[in-house]
């Protein structure tokens, strides 16, 4: 073990010291000079942690400060002035050695001139490095304002748990952005509302579901579900005048989730409808100025095809909507995209009410006055239709690549489109949609009544079903943006297949079409077989086949049962004036059964199948087919899916 105490000389001789001060026993003997430097600070070393290698080295000599202390030696007349000045004032010199001297007063010390290295050059970063720290930067501020510093409480861990399923990226590209704009405006109504907290805490656990459906994740989402629609129900039940607008974000957001818990209970039906009645009348009271167009507009377009298919007009077809939508009230100075909106909703609602009328007057063709207002309503829309709007906004919001929706119809659809924001794909797809649904009521109405439609403004038929495969072929561009963006949270693709899914009625009117022709073609005795024709045939069937698959493709991911190109090409059939199909509900109500929502629907079943059934034909009698699902009002349990509820019961309800 190392003893400190020993003096220098009897250290350096390696013997014992008996350490006595000033001068120990064995240096007084020999009359030797004694000192006890060990483990003192005699030297203040300044060195410049910057200017070292890789190795730990210094490139630079250090600055050296001697500290002279002497303890056996008087000092008072010594002048170290000198010394101090030559050692810290100046860095041309540093000191090698020291010693005091041998007789006398005094202290030596070699000095050394110091090596000075030549001053290294910055090295200037590469391009690479420069464009790697400004994307490095730009990330950091595109997260700032969702990494800020936000105290501890209830309400900011809601918002920090709100914003972690929005993601870092921008808003245009988060999958949410389909629902609109106040999406954003969330984080700041938390804590003002408890509809709205327990809305957005049930979104974040459905989300949590949709990601991972572990039982744990379920089971927190099925007790928040609970507790959102406790409050949810009260609110609604106070509210006997107006909604307020948290009322109806929290509805809204109680779609979503119902949707990430699964589509196929229906529930988010439920809310769907209670959302649109509840906006039927006008707008809720203390509404987002900002946002609330954007609300409206992701709201309504869940109810327009619901009519098409139930038979009915639309709830916004009212005279409040078509006032406040109408172009003529648009801003001269409004953007594209706005105008746009405007109109699609002004035309899209007026739609299923067209359906109706063409329905009707197909049915019934001595009605020439609702044929007339048939005629005058399309030709209303037709003119209304914003496709040079929606021409510049194609330009600006949409880049073509060559990459085709899918390897099976390369050859048809070569390209895709990639859109520059989430809401430009929604918007641009919705107006495509439209004009599909026009497309078809149309081209029925023309069909059946060539005399009636001959001299209106209406397009001729030729324009309408060349307008038609143009807008599906357009509409197949949109699959690839829809399915790989925001792939962890997919709802783009749920909103983006609806549109695609009514695409295929203008495949299959391509397809009767073209049939048509050939079967004229074959009957003429002298004609020849026309391969174009067959070709073309060809590539509608693939087109038709290739959208049932992806339809059954996005049902698979949302665990739905695969649906035939039968029902499908009925259902849109249905929803251009054609005949309503036996399987479709011809009513959809919500009573009040055993304290709980029940979702009713009514199915009609017509003479020959009437007949069919229970052998005879009783035109005095009509007959209902019901079924009920329960709604999740109450209720914390799952519930059993509409198609897998048993065989409906069969109701005789006697005329009047």
């Amino acid at each position: 073990m190392t003893i400190t105490g020993k003096c220098d000389v009897c250290r350096m001789r390696k013997v014992k010291c008996d350490q006595r001060r000033p001068k120990c026993g064995a240096c007084s003997k020999r009359d030797r000079p004694c000192s006890y430097s060990y483990g003192q600070v005699t030297a203040f070393v300044a060195e410049d942690p910057t200017q070292l290698s890789k190795q730990g080295k210094p490139m630079k000599a250090p600055v050296i400060y001697p500290v002279v202390t002497w303890e056996t030696t008087d000092l008072g007349s010594f002048d170290t002035s000198s010394v101090s000045s030559k050692t810290s004032s100046s860095e041309d010199l540093r000191l090698t050695t020291e010693r005091g001297a041998d007789d006398g007063k005094g202290v030596f010390l070699t000095l050394a001139i110091a090596s000075k290295d030549k001053p290294k050059g910055i090295r200037k970063p590469t391009p690479q490095q420069r464009k790697k720290l400004e994307n490095h930067l730009n990330r950091l501020r595109e997260l700032a304002h969702l990494t800020s510093y936000r105290p501890s409480s209830p309400e900011s861990t809601l918002a920090a748990r709100y914003l972690s399923i929005l993601g870092p990226q921008p808003l245009k590209h988060q999958s949410l952005a389909m629902l609109g704009s106040w999406i954003e405006t969330i984080p700041s109504r938390i804590g003002s509302s408890a509809v709205v907290d327990l809305a957005v805490e049930y979104l974040i656990n459905s989300v949590s579901v949709l990601c991972n459906d572990s039982f744990s994740n379920r089971r927190v989402a099925l007790a928040s579900k609970a507790r959102a629609l406790k409050q949810l129900q009260l609110i609604v039940s106070n509210e006997t005048t107006r909604a307020t607008y948290d009322t109806a974000l929290a509805m809204k957001m109680h779609f979503v989730a119902e949707i990430c818990m699964g589509l196929k209970s229906l529930h988010h039906v439920i809310h769907a409808v209670a959302l649109v009645e509840m906006l039927r009348a006008g707008p809720p009271s203390g509404l987002d100025v900002d946002h609330y167009w954007n609300f409206l507009d992701n709201t309504y377009i869940d109810d327009v095809p619901e009519a098409m298919v139930a038979g009915r007009t639309s709830v916004f077809d009212n005279e409040f909507y078509l006032e406040t939508s109408s172009p003529a009230t648009i801003p001269v100075d409004a953007p594209d995209a706005f105008r746009a909106s405007v109109t699609i909703m002004h035309i899209f609602i007026q739609i299923p009410r067209l359906v109706c009328l063409v329905r009707h007057v197909k049915e019934h063709p001595e009605d020439t006055e609702m044929l007339a207002s048939a005629v005058c309503l399309a030709e209303s829309l037709w003119l209304l239709d914003p496709f040079d709007i929606m021409e510049r906004v194609l330009q600006s919001s949409t880049t073509t690549i060559p990459i085709p929706p899918g390897l099976e119809i390369a050859d048809i659809v070569s390209d895709s489109f990639h859109f520059d924001s989430i809401e430009s794909a929604c918007l641009i797809s919705r107006y495509w949609m439209m004009k599909i649904n026009l497309c078809g009521v149309t081209e029925r109405l023309l069909l059946h009544f060539p005399k009636y439609t001959a001299n209106t403004l209406l397009p001729d038929l030729v324009t309408v079903q060349r307008d038609d495969v143009h807008t599906a072929m357009n509409l197949a561009r949109c699959i690839q943006y829809a399915l790989y963006t925001c792939p962890h949270l997919p709802l783009l693709p749920l909103r983006i297949h609806t549109t695609v899914q009514i695409s295929l009625g203008s495949w299959y009117r391509l397809y009767l079409r073209l049939s048509r022709a050939q079967e004229a073609l074959n009957s003429t005795p002298s004609a020849h077989e026309d391969i174009g024709l067959t070709a073309q045939i060809e590539r509608a069937l693939r087109m038709k086949t290739w959208i049932t698959d992806e339809c059954n493709r996005l049902n698979k991911t949302w665990g739905i049962d695969a649906v035939s190109d039968g029902y499908l090409i009925a259902a849109v059939e249905h929803m251009t004036g054609g005949p309503i199909p036996d399987w479709l509900p011809t009513t959809v109500t919500f009573e009040e059964q055993d304290g709980d929502t029940v979702m009713k629907v009514e199915y009609g079943i017509p003479g020959p199948r009437f007949e069919e059934l229970f052998g005879k034909d009783d035109e005095r009698l009509s007959w209902l087919r019901s079924s009920t699902t329960a709604s999740p009002f109450g209720k914390t349990r799952p519930v059993k899916a509409l198609s897998a509820l048993p065989e409906g019961h069969y109701e005789m309800i006697m005329p009047n």
